[in-house]
C-alpha cells in the first residue's frame, strides 16, 4: 500500500521572520523543544495549518496568528529553509521510533519524547536507527530535498503524544478566539525566541553503521570525527556495548577509531563532552554475520497448468533478505525467473510462495537461492515439477473481467488457469481457482478441495472455523470436502464474508445481502467489495462509484466515512476495523492507492503487512 497524499514545499506569499513571530507570542511557561539546527533565525517557507493539518485540503489555510492566505493548505508541520547537508539535530531527548525512506517525505526521522513526538523529513542522510536513544542537540541527519520536495528544507513536525496521528504547532495559537485545530498544545519552545541547543557533532566513518557485513567481507575499522556544536569540545570516551558514563576517562582529540569486536551485533557508545559540562552517549550499531542461511523448496503435485512453489528460509542473525528462483525446461539451462527482496529482512524463519504457469506435458526444474542481509548465500535447492498433459484450459473471458490483464509469463509459459480470488489466512493464503479448486500458498502443506456438484463458476472463498467455504455464481456454497453449504438468495454474488461466529454472509453486485436488507445503489453502480466490523454481522459495502453503504445495523458508521471517491483509479476494495460507532477503514483503488477514515491505530497489523497486489500475478490481495 502507499499513501496518495504527500509532503510539499511551497513558498509563502509574504516572508515573516522568527523574531516578529516571537514578539506576538504571549508570555508562557517554557516548553521542551529547541530548534533542530544551528541557525537561530531560520526562514520559514510553509507554516502549520491550524484549520486542518492532516495533509488534506479544505480550501482554508489558517496560520498560528489567525491570518489566512499562506501556503500551504493542510500542512501539518513547519518548513524551515536551510541549505542541503545542514546538520539536523534532535529538538529534545528521546527514543527514535522511525528512521527510513518514504516516497513522500524522503529520508525521515521520528523521535518519541516524554511530552510529544518530533519528525524531521526530506533529509539527504540519516545517522540514527529505531530504538536508539538520542540527546537534545545530537546529530540525527543531514538536511536535503529528498522525497516530494521542491527545494532544500527541513520539514519539522510536532505530534501530540496522546494522539500521535495529530500534529500540533510548536509556535502555538495566538489568534483571536479558539484555535480551530483543537489538538494544538500551545507554545512548545524552551525559550523565547527559540534557539538551538547543540552538543559536539559526531560524524561516523570507516565501516558503515546499521549495515550488515558478512558475505562481502569483514567490516573495516570504525572512525569518527567530532565537530564543535557551539559550546566547545572537551573530548570523548568510546566503549563497545555499554555507555562509558559521564565519569569515564576522556580522550582529548577530535577524531578516533576502533575495530568491530567480531561477528554478531555490536553497539559503539561514543560519549562526547562539551565545555559547558554537558555530555551525551551517541550510539552506532554495527552488524557482522558470517553464518549461512538455510532454505527449503516444495512443489505441489500439479492438477493444472499452474505449479505452486513454496519456499522457506531461516537466518537467525541478519535475517532473510533475498529469494531467487531459476527455472529450466527439460534439459535446457537454468534462467532467472522469480526474485523477491525484503526492505526489512525477516529474522528467524521466512516463508513464501509463487505460481509458475507451464506448458502442458512439460517437465521443469526449479532452483531456489536465498541470501541473508549480510549477503551470505544458502546452498541452492533444486526440485522437479511437471505439468500434466491434460492441463486446464486458458483463462476465460470471465476470469479476465475480474482480474484484468494477466501479467506476462516467462518465455514458453502460456497464460492459463485464471485465478478468481486470493485471501490471506493463518496458513499463508487461500487461492481460489476458476474451477473452484482451493490451493494454499506459503502454508505448511497444500489444501485439498473436492469438486462441487455445481458447474457454476467460482466467485469467492471464506475461511470458517470448519474450513474453507466456496461461493459459486449460482449462489450455492460448497465445503472443501465437496459437501453442500447454504444456498444464498443473492443476485450476481461478488463476496463471501465470514463473521466471527462462523456465519457466512453473501453479497451481490446489485446490493442484495443474505440475512440483511439490500442496499440501494445509484443507476449504473455495482458492489465491488464489502467487509464486516470485527465480531459482528454488520458492515459496509463499497460500490463502483466509490459510494459506501451500511448493512446489518451499521448506519452510524456512514457519518465517519468519506462522502465521495477522491482517488484517481477505480474503487477496488474496503478493509474495516473498530466498530460501527467508531469505525476505521482503508479504501483501495485498482492501482493500489488508498485513503483512510477513522484512526489507523484500531486497524489490525495485517492490514499493512504486505503489498496491495501480488508482485508475481498482479492479483489483489485482501
Amino acid at each position: 500500500m502507499r499513501f496518495l497524499t504527500v509532503h510539499r514545499t511551497v513558498a509563502v506569499v509574504a516572508a515573516v521572520s522568527i523574531l516578529s513571530i516571537v514578539a506576538m507570542q504571549p508570555v508562557l511557561a517554557d516548553g521542551n523543544l529547541t530548534l533542530p539546527f544551528a541557525n537561530p533565525n531560520p526562514r520559514i517557507t510553509s507554516w502549520t495549518d491550524h484549520q486542518y493539518p492532516t495533509r488534506q485540503e479544505d480550501g482554508i489555510m489558517v496560520r498560528f496568528d489567525g491570518a489566512t492566505g499562506y501556503a500551504y493548505d493542510g500542512h501539518r508541520g513547519t518548513d524551515f529553509a536551510v541549505p542541503s547537508n545542514t546538520a539536523v539535530v534532535a529538538a529534545d531527548a528521546g527514543t527514535v521510533i522511525y528512521s527510513e525512506w518514504s516516497d513522500s517525505g524522503g529520508w525521515g526521522v521520528v523521535i518519541d519524547h516524554t511530552f510529544d513526538r518530533t519528525a524531521y523529513f526530506h533529509n539527504n542522510q540519516l545517522f540514527v536507527y529505531p530504538g536508539q536513544h538520542v540527546s537534545r542537540g545530537q546529530l540525527i541527519a543531514l538536511s536535503g530535498s529528498t522525497g516530494n520536495s521542491t527545494g532544500p528544507h527541513v520539514h519539522f513536525e510536532v505530534r501530540d503524544l496522546l494522539t500521535p496521528w495529530h500534529s500540533v504547532d510548536p509556535y502555538g495559537w495566538i489568534g483571536p478566539g479558539k484555535d480551530p485545530w483543537r489538538w494544538d498544545m500551545g507554545y512548545l519552545w524552551t525559550s523565547n525566541p527559540p534557539v538551538p541547543f547543540l552538543l559536539p557533532l559526531a560524524f561516523p566513518g570507516g565501516a558503515r553503521w546499521n549495515y550488515w557485513y558478512g558475505g562481502a567481507g569483514p567490516p573495516p575499522p570504525i572512525s569518527w570525527q567530532l565537530r564543535d556544536g557551539g559550546h566547545g569540545l572537551a573530548g570523548y570516551a568510546a566503549r563497545w556495548d555499554a555507555d562509558p558514563g559521564a565519569g569515564a576517562p576522556r580522550t582529548m582529540s577530535v577524531s578516533g577509531s576502533a575495530a568491530v569486536p567480531g561477528p554478531g551485533s555490536h553497539t559503539l557508545h561514543l560519549r562526547v563532552f562539551d565545555r559547558a559540562g554537558t555530555s551525551a552517549d551517541i550510539t552506532y550499531l554495527y552488524l557482522y554475520d558470517v553464518e549461512l542461511p538455510t532454505s527449503t523448496l516444495h512443489v505441489d503435485r500439479a492438477s493444472s497448468s499452474a505449479l505452486n512453489l513454496h519456499w522457506s528460509a531461516t537466518d537467525s542473525l541478519s535475517g532473510v533478505k533475498d529469494v531467487a528462483i531459476e527455472v529450466a525446461a527439460g534439459s535446457s539451462a537454468f534462467r532467472p525467473w522469480y526474485a523477491q527482496s525484503a526492505d526489512q529482512p525477516a529474522s528467524g524463519k521466512s516463508v513464501g510462495a509463487t505460481r509458475f504457469f507451464g506448458d502442458a506435458g512439460t517437465d521443469y526444474q526449479f532452483r531456489v537461492t536465498v541470501r541473508d542481509a549480510a549477503r551470505n548465500a544458502a546452498t541452492p535447492v533444486v526440485l522437479n515439477g511437471s505439468v500434466p498433459a491434460a492441463a486446464a484450459l486458458p483463462a476465460t473471458a470471465a476470469d479476465r473481467a475480474i482480474l484484468g490483464p494477466l501479467p506476462d509469463q516467462p518465455d514458453g509459459a502460456p497464460r492459463v488457469m485464471g485465478v478468481r480470488q486470493e485471501h490471506p489466512s493463518a496458513l499463508g493464503a487461500l487461492l481460489l481457482g476458476s474451477d473452484a479448486s482451493v490451493h494454499g500458498l506459503a502454508g505448511e502443506r497444500p489444501i485439498v478441495s473436492a469438486a462441487p456438484a455445481s458447474a457454476a463458476a467460482a466467485v469467492d472463498v471464506a475461511t470458517l472455523p470448519s474450513g474453507p467455504l466456496r461461493l459459486l455464481a449460482d449462489g450455492t456454497s460448497w465445503t472443501s470436502s465437496g459437501g453442500a453449504g447454504p444456498r444464498f438468495a443473492v443476485n450476481s454474488p461478488v463476496r463471501l464474508l465470514a463473521a466471527a461466529d462462523g456465519t457466512p454472509i453473501a453479497v451481490g453486485a446489485d446490493g442484495t445481502i443474505s440475512a440483511s436488507p439490500s442496499v440501494s445503489l445509484t443507476a449504473g453502480a455495482s458492489v465491488v467489495d464489502a467487509a464486516l466490523f470485527p465480531g459482528t454481522h454488520s458492515g459496509l459495502a463499497f460500490d463502483s462509484s466509490g459510494a459506501i453503504h451500511a448493512f446489518g445495523g451499521a448506519d452510524a458508521a456512514l457519518a465517519m466515512t468519506p462522502s465521495s471517491w477522491v482517488l484517481p483509479d477505480q474503487p477496488a476494495a474496503i478493509t474495516l476495523g473498530g466498530t460501527a460507532q467508531s469505525p476505521a477503514g482503508v479504501l483501495t483503488d485498482a492501482s493500489g492507492d488508498w485513503q483512510v477514515f477513522g484512526s489507523l491505530l484500531v486497524l489490525s497489523d495485517a492490514t499493512f503487512g504486505g503489498p496491495t497486489f501480488d508482485p508475481v500475478t498482479g492479483l489483489p490481495v485482501r
